[in-house]
């Protein structure tokens, strides 16, 4: 397969695709033992964690699987929930922290989705020009990473969650910095508190929730206001929401754009970490790469993420009003940062959702 194949409606190879019953389009990696090369196929299917298993040989599952689960399955697919699985197990060892700005700091940690497709992650620390932190997409709290927020001040007021996937870390910086605001989509807060098995995910309340009514507000606090813009990508399957940092020109986002490969995020960790699965690794990074073109990337884009909800219109409306603001660094919590010439780069890859058609 290249990458000028159209590309399935709907990309489910995210956490919730495979904890939970889904009647979509799909592009699914499911290993065998097979030695052949893996296929990227999509389908049509309800997809649940049955038979979902994951070893070193890796191919593509294409069929039905039944919403009915095995006992000992269900077992099985619900160690895929734990937060254990998402950690690294020594995360001062591997974190790089980085201050793109002097206000603003991010830590990078390696991360694998599914132990395979390396992604990495991110979580950014921004002063405001009140002196509050705010912390977006919060990774694992090491003391390096406390000694940092001790650096800038000390007050953490905010801990935003970057979408409804990127929460993992939201209790444990609550239980360190109590008098913070817990701010995020809406609909994340019922999603943990769903969870009942894992210690990582507490059931704390949220003080704000963007939704599609008030998608474009930033009336978390006056002070919040006064810094930054916010635009909640709703019509994104992972409900995105994108800060722009005004004092220092800051795109802050979590999954609306990859920047792969993962190079700062993978710097601390072993070389034999860095390698392995590399045929799926080149095929992901091949549709979230910004470099040259970027035609994977746009296809990517255009086929499937914003087709995701089947609300294209307003995923351009998103995009249209998050390219009218006057950054110059994005940010993005996969992928390399962008410091200069983000703008450019931005209008690149969105290029058809500006123009509202390909």
């Amino acid at each position: 397969m290249t990458i000028n194949r159209t590309l399935p409606r709907t990309f489910r190879v995210t956490q919730n695709s495979i904890i939970r019953p889904s009647n979509h389009n799909y592009f699914v990696l499911q290993p065998s033992s097979s030695r052949h090369h893996p296929k990227l196929i999509s389908g049509k299917s309800h997809l649940t964690p049955a038979n979902i298993k994951f070893s070193e040989n890796i191919s593509i599952y294409n069929g039905t699987i039944p919403r009915a689960l095995p006992s000992t399955q269900a077992r099985s697919a619900s160690t895929l929930t734990m937060s254990s699985k998402l950690i690294p197990s020594n995360p001062s060892d591997v974190a790089v922290l980085r201050s793109v700005t002097p206000n603003v700091v991010t830590v990078s940690v390696p991360f694998a989705r599914f132990g395979i497709i390396r992604v990495g992650g991110r979580g950014t620390i921004i002063r405001l020009t009140s002196g509050t932190l705010a912390v977006f997409s919060p990774v694992a709290l090491t003391p390096e990473t406390q000694a940092k927020i001790t650096e800038l001040g000390g007050n953490v007021g905010y801990i935003i969650a970057g979408d409804i996937e990127h929460h993992i870390f939201i209790t444990e910086w609550a239980k360190a910095y109590p008098n913070a605001k817990i701010v995020g989509p809406k609909g994340l807060a019922e999603k943990r508190a769903k969870v009942q098995d894992d210690p990582k995910i507490g059931h704390e309340l949220f003080a704000f929730e963007w939704s599609a009514a008030n998608k474009s507000s930033n009336a978390v606090s006056e002070e919040f206001a006064a810094d930054f813009e916010v635009e909640y990508v709703d019509a994104h399957p992972n409900k995105e929401v994108v800060l722009f940092y005004k004092p220092d020109r800051v795109l802050i986002e979590a999954d609306l754009m990859f920047n792969l490969p993962a190079v700062e995020q993978y710097s601390r960790v072993p070389e034999a970490q860095k390698t392995g699965h590399g045929f799926l690794n080149k095929i992901f990074e091949s549709i979230n790469s910004t470099s040259g073109e970027a035609k994977g990337i746009k296809r990517f884009l255009w086929y499937v993420i914003s087709n995701g909800t089947k609300d294209r219109p307003s995923f351009n409306t998103s995009v249209q009003r998050i390219a009218s603001w006057d950054f110059d660094t994005i940010i993005p919590c996969h992928g390399e940062t962008v410091v200069g010439g983000g703008k450019e780069l931005f209008n690149k890859v969105f290029e058809w959702h500006l123009q509202g058609h390909k």
